[in-house]
């Protein structure tokens, strides 16, 4: 569980301990659920890093269960701050509860504000792209060409590390993501949301739309995550190799992670 320790003047802004404390219990019976193994977290430099992850499992909070660990390790004094979607904050109105947990919105000005401070922010490039993406596309990274992030670590000058979750995506199966249908029916203009997706996950059955974002029970999939070695961000010219380098890393990881596994949930 997480111990309330001394916190950085970051993490006095943000992390709650006894929410953190609540977090880490629920997560934890999670965590054995899926029978979580991490590897290389000692990869990870101190300070500030951008870690950034392949997206999983939709409603499925399965890509951040290595933080219960992270925290164990290390402490709130190296704390992770996690960016988030902006329709859990405008819509949803979950802002107080969410920076109890670290959880801020996905911001630049904000994530380059954290980072300067020496601490660590968590993005999914992919966003609901890569964790809505077809059961038939599990193995693959979908992070759609997007720079944003490499730009925020050349600007911020922090290093990149990549964060590769295999086996997460077997939680629920997605038959269609309904990329087409999502523009058609405004929910990419009005929400930015890109996908509309067909899904089947337990109690719920058969789901289409809305409905495919709720909460579910995931199947208990055995989950793996690896720490990459640190990419530094000034060892690029521009935003574009970065990300190139980035992307090359994580699916090559990625695909051998999920050559590892014989059958599919069982690992």
């Amino acid at each position: 569980m997480v111990t309330p320790t001394k916190r950085s003047p970051v993490a006095a802004g943000g992390h709650d301990p006894r929410w953190m404390d609540v977090a880490s219990r629920v997560m934890s019976a999670q965590a054995a659920w899926h029978r979580l193994e991490l590897r290389g977290m000692e990869r990870v430099p101190r300070g500030a890093a951008l870690l950034v992850g392949n997206h999983n499992g939709g409603a499925n909070p399965v890509d951040g269960l290595f933080l219960i660990e992270w925290y164990r390790s290390r402490g709130m004094t190296d704390p992770v701050y996690v960016l988030a979607h902006e329709f859990f904050f405008k819509h949803l109105r979950l802002t107080p509860l969410l920076a109890r947990l670290g959880i801020i919105r996905a911001n630049p000005t904000e994530a380059a504000r954290v980072l300067r401070s020496g601490a660590k922010v968590l993005v999914f490039p992919g966003g609901d792209t890569d964790s809505l993406r077809p059961w038939s596309a599990r193995r693959e990274l979908r992070f759609e060409g997007r720079q944003g992030y490499a730009r925020l670590a050349m600007e911020t000058g922090a290093p990149i590390v990549p964060v590769v979750t295999a086996g997460a995506h077997e939680s629920f199966v997605v038959l269609r993501q309904g990329t087409a249908l999502a523009r058609a029916v405004g929910v990419t203009r009005w929400l930015r949301f890109k996908s509309f997706p067909v899904t089947l996950a337990f109690p719920w059955g058969l789901c289409v739309g809305p409905a495919a974002y709720l909460p579910y029970v995931p199947l208990p999939t055995k989950v793996t995550v690896e720490f990459g070695g640190a990419i530094e961000s000034t060892a690029h010219p521009d935003a574009a190799s970065l990300s190139g380098a980035v992307e090359s890393a994580m699916g090559e990881r990625l695909r051998a992670l999920y050559a590892e596994r014989r059958w599919p949930v069982v690992g």
